[in-house]
């Protein structure tokens, strides 16, 4: 009983850092976007403290879950004839599927969101959290929650985490002592910044 829980804490702490990494790059790519292209200054692009973004994180996890399987899929017909040719495939599928998915989490996110949002409880207005506008030119956009502008850009950054950041993570979770140790720091530190975030 102990080893299972063990193994699932062991799990959990993992899957945490490909959330939390994927957060924090996501804010570091909003940041420079909102300052240099929007021309609205710094702005913590974050409803937490920290420098990180949910969305990104559980975006992360989804990604993993739906377009992994499309990256890790074996091509026996092409692989014979060229690996080449077979990663170049795996690849832009991977990266038709992560625009798709990318762009489905923004928006079911942007439907979840806006209920809590201050101009909602105050005039009812189901307006989206971030707004794609035309004059910031995101001129093909739904509603300004989607955009396709925006959603090339993630689907690109969804190729860097899949084919970047989980190999790194999945390398440094190879020094187990360490990857715990920092794992653990970095949960507490979150669950922290939620709670203070949410009393606050």
């Amino acid at each position: 009983m102990r080893e299972k829980l063990i193994k699932a804490y062991d799990w959990i702490v993992k899957y945490f850092m490909y959330f939390i990494c994927a957060a924090v790059v996501g804010w570091i790519y909003e940041v420079p976007v909102i300052m240099f292209e929007n021309h609205h200054g710094f702005q913590n692009r974050g409803v937490l403290f920290g420098p990180y973004l949910p969305i990104y994180g559980f975006g992360m996890l989804v990604l993993m879950l739906t377009v992994n399987p499309i990256r890790k899929m074996k091509l026996e017909k092409i692989s014979s004839a060229s690996t080449i040719l077979a990663f170049c495939v795996k690849f832009i599928l991977a990266f038709i599927a992560a625009f798709v998915v990318t762009s489905l989490v923004e928006l079911v996110a942007s439907y979840m969101i806006s209920p809590t949002s201050w101009e909602y409880v105050k005039n009812g207005k189901n307006n989206p959290p971030w707004f794609y506008s035309a004059n910031d030119g995101y001129v093909i956009n739904f509603q300004g929650r989607i955009a396709l502008k925006s959603s090339l850009r993630f689907g690109i950054g969804s190729m860097f985490l899949l084919y970047v950041l989980q190999p790194l993570i999945d390398k440094f979770s190879g020094k187990e002592r360490v990857f715990k140790i920092v794992g653990r720091i970095l949960l507490i530190i979150f669950i922290i910044d939620c709670i203070v975030t949410f009393i606050f």
